[in-house]
């Protein structure tokens, strides 16, 4: 081959090569404009989600334990049994004393109406005294009586006066006890009630419940160990309660909106599951605003590193239930931000998660109908009317 044919054809190649890789790059330009551009990527993504702490409410040894790490359980599942031995001691007390201060309450309206007859009987008494003392003050000029039988009659009615106005004090220090109230509803009752609760839920409290359905893990607790109130047993994590924390840099989240999709990976599935999320909470702080020792950036040598901060996804139920996730895997995510109707922040707390559960309904109602039962139990049937009735005894003067 001639130079001539040679430099033709090394001119070709070039042109050829040229034209090449100006097309990639148009087609890479094409690409960008039309659609890289509107996504962000990251791969520091990590699964979130709750982990429900097991903490017991009293102190106490552990005498069995109903699950283990990985193992599921139910809400409202026994977890773990202390050793009830001083709390049903306690409540049995808690029972009696309410029984006794049921009776020792009827016992109080009774005494209103020992008084009530007491005082009839005084006043009578008072009475005939008043009238002894002016039949003699009226024959004593006369010398009907002697004087010694008209002091004595003075006397009788210094006494039987004062005695009606000792009887009338405890009439009133008894009306004092009972007044306004009925005895369901009398102090005494309802604080002897309060404590019977309060055994109640200490006895209850013996029994660990999980407040959700999920996976344990941690646990640190053994059979025969003593367990103080707020020590961590064991963890529950909700597979429900998932989300992805996706971590962009700070010049990422320009366009980045609530409610624009995103797609989502994991190392655990690999690409060929994708996850469909939505962004439902852009971060009000960069992380290293919560770090324990938060940097001071003062100093002269001070050198600028862009910061990430957690972009909060929400990932769909049904997906989550045909591929399960575990708190903490790490996952890609890419954000398409064509949308641009969503806000920056939100206008109300419309829309916040809401978590709760019923396991402590029980233990916040107490033993109600057992504090019924024992009530009844000891109320004197003569004083069934006063059970729900408020108590208002009449005035003297209409006695």
């Amino acid at each position: 081959m001639n130079p001539d044919d040679l430099s033709r054809k090394r001119k070709k190649i070039a042109l050829i090569y040229s034209g090449s890789c100006l097309l990639l790059l148009l087609a890479g330009f094409l690409y960008w404009l039309l659609c890289w551009r509107y996504f962000e990527y990251t791969d520091d993504a990590y699964v979130g989600g709750n982990l429900v702490v097991i903490t017991p409410l009293r102190p106490g040894f552990i005498t069995a334990i109903h699950t283990d790490d990985s193992f599921l359980v139910e809400e409202g599942q026994l977890l773990v049994d202390l050793d009830p031995t001083d709390s049903e001691i306690a409540f049995e007390a808690a029972k009696e004393n309410l029984a006794q201060v049921v009776r020792e309450v009827c016992q109080s309206f009774h005494q209103v109406f020992a008084y009530a007859a007491e005082r009839k009987i005084k006043k009578a008494e008072y009475i005939r005294a008043v009238q002894d003392f002016q039949h003699r003050e009226d024959v004593l000029e006369a010398g009907g009586v002697s004087l010694e039988d008209y002091e004595h009659a003075t006397a009788a009615l210094r006494a039987t006066f004062f005695s009606l106005k000792w009887t009338e004090a405890l009439y009133d220090k008894a009306i004092s006890l009972v007044r306004g109230t009925t005895i369901r509803d009398h102090p005494l009752v309802k604080s002897a009630a309060d404590r019977l609760r309060e055994a109640w839920v200490q006895l209850y409290r013996t029994q660990i419940f999980s407040p959700v359905e999920g996976l344990t893990a941690q646990r640190t607790i053994q059979v025969g160990m003593w367990v103080t109130a707020g020590q961590p047993l064991m963890s529950v994590i909700p597979l429900d309660q998932i989300w992805v924390n996706a971590n962009f840099k700070e010049t990422q989240l320009k366009h980045m909106r609530l409610g624009q999709s995103v797609k989502i990976t994991s190392d655990l599935y690999g690409r060929e599951v994708v996850f469909h999320g939505t962004i439902v909470g852009l971060p009000g702080g960069a992380g290293n605003a919560f770090s324990l020792l938060p940097p001071q950036n003062l100093s002269g040598n001070w050198i600028k590193i862009v910061q990430r901060l957690p972009v909060r996804v929400a990932l769909d139920p049904e997906e989550l239930k045909s591929h399960p996730l575990r708190v903490g895997l790490s996952m890609e995510a890419t954000v398409d931000l064509r949308d641009q109707e969503g806000l920056l922040v939100p206008d109300s707390p419309a829309g916040s998660p809401t978590y709760e559960t019923p396991v402590y309904a029980l233990e916040e109602q107490g033993d109600l109908y057992l504090i019924d039962t024992i009530i009844r139990e000891n109320l004197d049937p003569l004083l069934a009317r006063y059970e729900e009735t408020p108590f208002y005894p009449r005035r003297r003067n209409n006695e």
